[in-house]
């Protein structure tokens, strides 16, 4: 008798079971890529989709929405209008109006950065030795990220544009003489155009190198979001996750191993914009220079 009982019991579970709803899923939109050949837009959905992966208790499905520029993403952002979450280069200005999940999403590793030029301008570069010199020289940048900010308080001249794809076009048509972009990127990036700007190459000998990252953001009113990201993030990092992810995506896979070269110029300049908060010493968050073989006492120049 008592078997039965206990078999009806174990019955009406699985029956429960089977009929229970599903937890719904939450929708998360994020833009779209800039372009076709954005691949940190992959990246990004991969890492949050790993991230979203560890909440046990909720399920969420990202969304594309239409990209416009960086700007009215924000904009949007703060609104919760159009927009819930992006990835921006982490500025302690943006934490007015958003917030931060304060991990690094590639290990700061975009503070390290090469230059695509113009192959003209090779021999050019090839003699640059300090900042000082770097100065004599335009930059171009995006007109909204962080990166702009920061040359320009090490007294580096930037020319700008909102649009992502422009800042090859004029690099290419002479407006600007380097394009700084992130150890990381700036093969792929070359690679990915080189049918549209045969003249444009990686400039190896230099690294310039500022504390900076790329953090996720989203509205101060979604604040179940945010601790549940960073809380999921974190764990990540902890695990080494997202370091395996950056030796096997496509954006950040070709950097590794880091060592430089021992011939590198390293030109340091500080970042005064980057959020208080950023922890720049741990080791699970920030790649360190000691990684990529750079003397850690480099004298950072203004």
């Amino acid at each position: 008798m008592r078997s039965i009982f206990l078999c009806f019991l174990l019955s009406l579970f699985f029956i429960t079971q089977l009929n229970a709803e599903p937890p719904s899923s939450v929708i998360i939109r994020v833009p779209e890529a800039r372009s076709e050949l954005d691949i940190s837009h992959d990246y990004h959905q991969s890492l949050l989709k790993m991230a979203f992966k560890q909440i046990a208790d909720k399920r969420f499905r990202l969304q594309q929405v239409p990209f416009v520029s960086e700007q009215q993403v924000i904009a949007e952002i703060v609104k919760r209008n159009h927009v819930d979450l992006y990835w921006l280069g982490a500025d302690k200005d943006l934490e007015n109006d958003l917030t931060a999940i304060p991990v690094p999403t590639t290990m700061g590793l975009i503070g390290f950065r090469k230059f695509i030029i113009h192959k003209k301008d090779a021999h050019t570069f090839s003699a640059l030795q300090d900042i000082k010199q770097l100065r004599k020289h335009v930059a171009c940048q995006g007109r909204y990220w962080p990166d702009t900010k920061i040359l320009n308080h090490a007294g580096l001249r930037v020319t700008s544009s909102v649009f992502y794809e422009d800042l090859f076009k004029m690099l290419a048509a002479g407006r600007c003489d380097y394009f700084p972009r992130g150890i990381h990127d700036h093969r792929k990036e070359l690679q990915l155009r080189k049918a549209h700007y045969p003249d444009l190459i990686s400039f190896e000998s230099v690294l310039l190198r500022y504390p900076f990252a790329v953090y996720f953001y989203t509205s101060k009113e979604n604040i179940q979001l945010a601790s549940l990201l960073e809380t999921s993030l974190r764990r990540l990092a902890q695990s080494g996750d997202i370091r395996r992810l950056m030796q096997e995506h496509e954006l950040t896979r070709d950097v590794f191993p880091l060592q430089q070269s021992s011939d590198t110029r390293i030109l340091g300049i500080q970042n005064p914009f980057l959020p208080t908060n950023a922890d720049t010493d741990d080791p699970q968050l920030w790649l360190q220079p000691a990684d990529f073989g750079i003397n850690t006492t480099i004298k950072t120049t203004n």
